[in-house]
């Protein structure tokens, strides 16, 4: 979806600049139809777009990509933040339950039962994290 010639990569683009607040909702209209259709594309089903359209928008917007799943007994879920900024707006995101949210409903809508859903990440790989970026012009650097 984030190809550097997609629609959707021009969107976040458009969105970084100093848009007016209608003008950020119009983008905003136009990225969730655009990852809807990527979505329906990928072989989605139809029950599930609406939910996970919202994920990957608040998501994308911050600069955070699902990079990887390991479902088992728990789901694992390997997130990449381009920035700094995007592991900071991560870390808002689980501290207001926002990113709980958002999964929990997705997780509910795949499993089709009400299981209990938590979100749990370790302190030590937060920080472990942090001392592995560096925000230079916004764009993930390894530290070694």
């Amino acid at each position: 979806m984030k190809t550097p010639t997609s629609k959707i990569a021009a969107l976040l683009q458009r969105l970084k600049q100093n848009l007016c607040g209608q003008e950020k909702d119009e983008v905003r209209d136009e990225l969730k139809k655009e990852i809807s259709a990527a979505l329906k594309d990928g072989g989605i089903a139809q029950r599930m777009i609406h939910k996970m359209t919202s994920v990957f928008v608040n998501m994308s917007i911050d600069d955070i990509e699902l990079v990887h799943v390991e479902p088992g007994a728990s789901i694992i879920l390997y997130l990449k933040c381009g920035s700094v900024e995007s592991l900071l707006s991560l870390k808002e995101m689980i501290l207001s339950g926002l990113l709980l949210r958002l999964f929990s409903e997705v997780i509910k809508e795949f499993i089709e039962s009400r299981p209990r859903v938590q979100l749990i990440v370790k302190a030590e790989d937060y920080n472990l994290t942090l001392t592995y970026l560096n925000s230079v012009d916004g764009k993930f650097v390894s530290l070694l």
